[in-house]
Parts: C-alpha cells; sequence; structure tokens
C-alpha cells in the first residue's frame, strides 16, 4: 500500500513539474484559444512612416530584438499613423486626405478590403468592431469590419486630436498630446474617463494594450511598458530601429477551436 502511494505521489509531482513548462492559455471573447506566457517571444507590429527611413509594416520580436517580417504599405496609404491586430488580420489606416482603412493579410501584406473616406491616427479592433479616433477632433467612432457606423463617442478630456487609442474588454484607452496624464480610460458603459498615472515617459503617438501592460513607444524608438492597472514602471528597451514609428499593435497566435 505505501509503495502505491509513493508511486501516485511521484506521478502528480511529474506531472506537476511538466505542468510548469507548458504554456498557459486562455481562451478569448470569441472562443479562440490565445497562447499568454512569458515564455513566448513578445512581438509588436510596428507601422512606420512612408517619408522617414525603411517605411513599411514590420513584425518586431521585442525578446530577440529582431524584425522578423516586413511588409509594404498599401500604395495608396498616404501618411500612414495608425495600426490594429486581431489575430487574423492587420488594419492599417493614415490622415492624408484620402485616405482609407485598409485589412491587410500579415503574411503576405495582401490588402482584403478597404474602408474609404476616414483619416485616423488610432484604430482598435474589438470582435467584429473598429474604433478609430477621428483626425483633429475629440471624437472616437465605431463602425463594423463593412464600414457601417454604429457609434459616436465623445472624449472628455482629449486635446487637439487623439493620437492612438487601445481596447481592452469594457475599457477603451486613449493617447492625449500632453506630457501631464496622457493616457485616458474610458469606460464604454457609462463613457466615464480617468486618468492613467504613468511612472515613466512614452511619446504621445503610440499606444496599445496585452496582458495587462500599457506598452509605448519612446522619442528614440524605445519599447516602454507599465502595468495597466496602476501606470507603475515595468521595462524600457531600446529597439535600435530607424525611421518614424507612429503606431504599434501586439502580435499574439490564436488556436481556433476544434
Amino acid at each position: 500500500m505505501k509503495a502505491i502511494k509513493v508511486l501516485v505521489k511521484s506521478i502528480i509531482f511529474l506531472f506537476l513539474i511538466s505542468s510548469c513548462n507548458e504554456p498557459y492559455i486562455k481562451f478569448s471573447s470569441n472562443n479562440q484559444v490565445v497562447n499568454d506566457t512569458d515564455t513566448i517571444d513578445k512581438k509588436l507590429w510596428l507601422l512606420k512612416h512612408r517619408r522617414y527611413q525603411e517605411p513599411g509594416i514590420y513584425l518586431y520580436n521585442e525578446t530577440s530584438g529582431v524584425l522578423e517580417k516586413e511588409l509594404e504599405l498599401p500604395k495608396n496609404l498616404e501618411s500612414p499613423h495608425a495600426i490594429a491586430f486581431d489575430g487574423k488580420f492587420l488594419w492599417v489606416g493614415g490622415i492624408g486626405e484620402e485616405e482609407s482603412i485598409y485589412q491587410i493579410d500579415p503574411h503576405t501584406g495582401a490588402i482584403i478590403s478597404e474602408i474609404p473616406n476616414i483619416r485616423t491616427e488610432g484604430i482598435a479592433v474589438d470582435g467584429d468592431y473598429i474604433y478609430y479616433s477621428v483626425y483633429e477632433t475629440n471624437i472616437i467612432n465605431k463602425i463594423d469590419k463593412n464600414g457601417t457606423f454604429v457609434e459616436e463617442i465623445v472624449t472628455q478630456n482629449a486635446s487637439l486630436s487623439i493620437p492612438d487609442i487601445a481596447i481592452d474588454g469594457n475599457k477603451l484607452y486613449y493617447l492625449r498630446y500632453t506630457v501631464t496624464d496622457p493616457i485616458v480610460k474610458l469606460n464604454l458603459s457609462n463613457k466615464n474617463e480617468s486618468f492613467i498615472p504613468l511612472s515613466g515617459n512614452i511619446d504621445t503617438y503610440c499606444l496599445t494594450i496585452f496582458n495587462s501592460e500599457i506598452i509605448g513607444v519612446t522619442l528614440l524608438n524605445g519599447i516602454s511598458r507599465f502595468k495597466q492597472s496602476s501606470g507603475d514602471f515595468i521595462s524600457s528597451n531600446t529597439t535600435g530601429i530607424e525611421g518614424w514609428i507612429t503606431a504599434i499593435a501586439p502580435h499574439y497566435e490564436t488556436i481556433e477551436p476544434e
């Protein structure tokens, strides 16, 4: 009997040891499975302006410091300033006179669809919906992925324009052109707003939210991370990347349910 107990304990111990090496997996809101662990490399999509060095869309591995992929900008995207990733496609926009939001295949760079006549500095995707900041206003619009208008959100604390936005569940975050309290959290249910007190600096151009972290870009193209809940500083890494990074989006892998 004692031998059996020892054997059972050994099996449980081995199971726990092996489990510690497995990536943590969580279900997303649309029942896809998303890898979410520190053992997976941190990767970001970077949008670089076409008027500066090495323009394009890049997949940057922050863990290794390697640019893993380069995609060309859509030919008619005059002034690229906005990017989002929904786990399957990239969504890219800009602030030129006759801009569109482009749905892009992240593997090939091919344009899948185009939503015309939208000038924006910030895009966020939540399920079947796209949120985008309306250029040179304090307004964020919600549309579906076909471009059908759903809702207009008038922000209370934007200054001049809204340079970038991010979304996490029922909370939408937006940037302000100010050094003091540059990030605002907006509750989509009641439209209440509050400031995120960052214990560090980010450039007021780039913002994204992923794995309970606020991620931004410094003036010299470094990547800074802060706790989403408190704004406390986590890390800041140099990239050595040239050009102007105008927007970022997290890259993550999704697994379709069987």
